[in-house]
């Protein structure tokens, strides 16, 4: 195995599982009675590790395992779901990050794509000075996620890709990867909080007025069904789950980030590695599960097609 894939979640196991071209037999894939799911996809031959515990130090530590166990692994890749930032870039050319759409991990102003932001000393003033710093991507991983970016990536492409995974599933089950549609995103402002306890619905507790549709955010948030948008940048990774707007706001514009999640700066301060992320939500207090299975999906379908513009390794 040369490509190492990292799920930190079984349901973005699963997802994984949907894009395989081929699927190994469970006794090719283990190493110290510990079981992986193995196989091909495209010329790549791809093991996939679940971590038992989520944040940055069991992703590091299932990556060092995973190395050990299949020390031909050159790159990884961190794929699966994540909170993302509702716009981003400068004046007059602001981009929309919508649910559904994906994040892939490229160097952007002094980052190197990955940073891990709860990193560093406390100041007088109670700000952070940041040293979160992580390893920079190589060469040839670079070129795979620009070549990607610049020429390979079409809505088309993942459409058919979402479509070929639903096929492999029961029919009964195909419906758990639909996209559930514009009309499940809502935006809440971002000095409202969630009204209710941690685990029930938006739906349930949350005043619908507080929250901005796709379309009262412009013509950049509209996507068609299936046609996610892909953004590149800066992934903000930290042992604490995202759940302030406020807190949100303040790190992406201070570190120039697009998406907050819990693993990847673990794997990426000792491998080189890419992280693909499915937006489920805002990085904010309004959780929403209902998005999490078609953000598994479409990242696993994307980091599908990035393997592509990889050569043989």
């Amino acid at each position: 195995f040369t490509i190492g894939w990292i799920s930190p979640l079984p349901l973005e196991q699963e997802a994984a599982r949907l894009v395989f071209d081929k699927v190994y037999p469970r006794e090719e894939v283990q190493h110290r009675n510990a079981y992986y799911l193995g196989g091909r996809i495209g010329q790549h031959d791809v093991v996939i590790g679940v971590q038992r515990k989520i944040g940055l130090n069991g992703a590091a530590i299932l990556a060092e395992k995973m190395h050990s166990g299949f020390p031909n692994i050159k790159y990884f890749l961190v794929v699966g779901i994540a909170g993302g930032v509702p716009n981003y870039g400068p004046p007059g050319d602001t981009k929309q990050i919508v649910l559904g759409d994906v994040v892939i991990s490229s160097p952007r102003g002094n980052h190197g794509g990955v940073l891990q932001y709860d990193k560093g000393a406390w100041q007088d003033e109670g700000l952070l000075q940041f040293r979160g710093y992580t390893n920079g991507v190589p060469g040839d991983l670079l070129a795979a996620v620009n070549n990607y970016r610049s020429e390979g990536w079409s809505q088309t492409n993942i459409a058919q890709t979402l479509r070929q995974m639903r096929r492999r599933l029961d029919e009964d089950r195909r419906s758990q990867y639909d996209d559930p549609g514009e009309a499940q995103d809502r935006l809440f402002r971002s000095d409202y909080k969630h009204r209710g306890e941690y685990d029930i619905d938006c739906l349930e507790c949350c005043d619908a007025n507080q929250a901005h549709s796709r379309s009262q955010r412009g013509d950049r948030a509209r996507r068609a069904r299936d046609h996610p948008e892909l953004h590149f940048g800066n992934v903000a990774s930290s042992n604490q789950l995202q759940i302030s707007a406020a807190e949100r706001m303040r790190i992406q514009r201070r570190h120039d980030v697009i998406c907050f999640e819990m693993e990847a700066a673990g794997v990426s301060e000792e491998h080189p590695c890419v992280v693909v992320r499915g937006i489920c939500d805002y990085a904010d207090s309004h959780k929403n599960k209902g998005w999490q299975n078609y953000a598994a999906a479409v990242a696993a379908a994307c980091a599908k097609q990035l393997l592509t513009f990889l050569p043989p390794v």
